[in-house]
């Protein structure tokens, strides 16, 4: 993790693998790089960078995504992506971008992660799985 300016940037580099395809999301025959795979590590990444200005029992969730893929990325391929925000507020924008070895852009967008108490969150989802709540699922026989 580095700072440019202001703000917050990390980078990673991925190898694609059998895993991280469109196969795994009955896109049968697409042995691509999926945009579920891409989400999940744009997201991981970008709460390793806010976990840097938390406090001891806050966590990071996120709140909304927009993004574009934009090129297809085979198994075997590296993509490095690139993370990065000016602000270390409650509510933090990321700016994202994934680029393949030949520098194209595989995918790019904005993150929105909000800063919560930990503690606090979990209860929440104790209340939403109680049977009393009447929001947990519904269960078939």
């Amino acid at each position: 993790m580095s700072s440019e300016g202001s703000g917050l940037s990390a980078r990673a580099v991925q190898t694609v693998g059998s895993l991280d395809c469109a196969t795994q999301w009955g896109n049968d025959d697409l042995e691509v790089l999926s945009t579920p795979s891409i989400l999940g590590h744009m997201e991981r990444l970008c709460a390793q960078v806010m976990e840097r200005f938390m406090n001891p029992g806050e966590m990071s969730v996120g709140v909304n995504v927009t993004m574009h893929h934009r090129a297809p990325t085979p198994i075997g391929a590296q993509v490095e992506y690139h993370v990065q925000t000016d602000s270390t507020d409650r509510m933090v924008t990321f700016t994202f971008r994934v680029v393949d070895e030949g520098g194209n852009v595989v995918c790019d967008g904005e993150h929105l992660r909000a800063v919560v108490n930990n503690a606090r969150f979990h209860e929440r989802i104790t209340l939403l799985q109680s049977p009393a709540s009447g929001t947990g699922p519904e269960v078939e026989a």
